[in-house]
């Protein structure tokens, strides 16, 4: 059992590596990060090659989009060292309704804790609170969105049909590996960070509808989020 302690001070203890910027979108979702990033005026940034500047915000791919909540954290914490007071992020994740559409945007209300990173920055809980997203923000861009909880776990093939009953009963509408986590470590390390979500698969059947993706204005939502942060 994790036995949770408030110190801030650990034996290793995360370090800066001398990035300029405030802000910064960590951009979880691999079409968005390949496909769309490339296109902007961005340039390299000289505290680590694999991050990106784009005005005056830092873009970067935790953990390569695909290292679940230990590894994301850990550049989470690498970059709240480093100076770095406001945080977006976006991502993908998957469906627990039969009725959402593939590639709406789900605004988190919480998020289940079941990864163990989160244990070690908050008191043992179920959930953890996600801040209220603006909806009207994602209208100005044309995206239909959903509210609900979202169900973070660490173990991809442990996602049983018994669990998936009781994360529904819980009123989760979406699966992902990260969430809850993030979420712990903001409220520790106390910087401001918001996340909204994208429906990629479907863990319960198959999709009855589609919505259009456009990462154009899923990175200008996010980027308007950090604004008013």
């Amino acid at each position: 059992m994790i036995q949770f302690d408030p110190s801030p001070q650990a034996l290793f203890n995360p370090f800066g590596i001398g990035i300029k910027q405030k802000q910064a979108l960590l951009i979880f979702d691999d079409e968005a990060w390949e496909d769309y990033v490339p296109t902007l005026p961005t340039e390299s940034s000289s505290a680590n090659k694999n991050f990106l500047v784009y005005k005056d915000t830092l873009l970067v791919a935790p953990a390569n989009t695909a290292g679940g909540a230990a590894m994301s954290v850990q550049d989470f914490e690498i970059l709240i060292a480093s100076g770095v007071k406001k945080f977006v992020a976006f991502g993908t994740c998957g469906s627990l309704k039969l009725d959402l559409a593939q590639n709406i945007i789900i605004i988190p209300a919480a998020a289940i804790r079941e990864e163990g990173v989160s244990y070690h920055y908050l008191p043992p809980g179920d959930e953890v609170t996600a801040p209220s997203l603006p909806i009207e923000l994602f209208k100005k861009y044309g995206l239909e969105t959903a509210t609900g909880k979202v169900w973070t776990t660490d173990a991809v093939f442990r996602e049983t049909a018994d669990k998936v009953k009781m994360m529904q009963q819980k009123g989760c509408i979406a699966v992902d590996m990260e969430l809850s986590a993030m979420l712990a470590v903001a409220q520790f390390r106390k910087v401001k960070f918001a996340q909204f979500l994208i429906i990629q698969d479907n863990v319960v059947g198959k999709f009855t509808h589609k919505l259009d993706r456009d990462p154009a204005k899923l990175f200008a939502a996010a980027m308007d989020l950090l604004t008013i942060l």
